[in-house]
């Protein structure tokens, strides 16, 4: 066998585990930086592990498209279109568009955030806008899609980010000396 065919044999078998696990940095970050959010974290920090996570799902967009759709687009919609029947009955897989402009959206916001200060606040719409898509993509990736395991993790942190935003807005109107959830900033 020569070295690029033991190469892809090798990477072929890893290629759906890093696609994973990608997807789970990713998710991970997003959770990590809504609780620091919540707890009062200073924006320098928050800003960092929100490009962490960004970098995580651009590894996790690599994967999938190089491991699992082999760089085809109608590849990566007939697998979205098989996940989703297998779970829904409705074999949907114009699905992945959301992701595209997901991961658009997060890559304009990375870089509108390392452009301006970091204490800048976004639009109030735009940054809700931003995590309810997180949120649904999150949801459905393990709750919905995701396999027995995930699910009680998945509703698990929903319900603990749905608490924590809920305190947050509590204290807030309250008086609090603190930022508005849910913004990026």
């Amino acid at each position: 066998m020569e070295t690029p065919e033991v190469l892809n044999e090798v990477t072929s078998g890893l290629g759906p585990e890093l696609t994973r696990w990608t997807a789970r940095v990713a998710a991970g970050c997003w959770v990590f930086w809504l609780l620091m959010v919540v707890a009062g974290v200073s924006g320098r920090s928050r800003r960092v592990v929100w490009t962490a996570g960004l970098v995580a799902h651009l590894a996790h967009v690599f994967c999938a498209f190089h491991f699992i759709h082999h760089w085809s687009h109608a590849e990566a919609v007939l697998h979205t279109a098989r996940l989703t029947e297998g779970v829904t009955g409705w074999g949907f897989g114009q699905g992945v568009w959301i992701n595209y402009v997901f991961t658009l959206a997060w890559l304009t916001d990375v870089v509108w955030w390392w452009s301006r200060p970091v204490e800048m606040v976004r639009s109030r719409g735009w940054s809700v806008g931003l995590h309810w898509v997180f949120a649904f993509l999150f949801f459905n990736a393990t709750v919905v899609f995701g396999p027995w395991g995930w699910k009680p993790i998945g509703a698990g942190v929903v319900i603990l980010l749905g608490v924590a935003w809920k305190l947050r807005r509590k204290e807030t109107a309250t008086g609090s000396p603190t930022d508005e959830i849910p913004s990026s900033g």
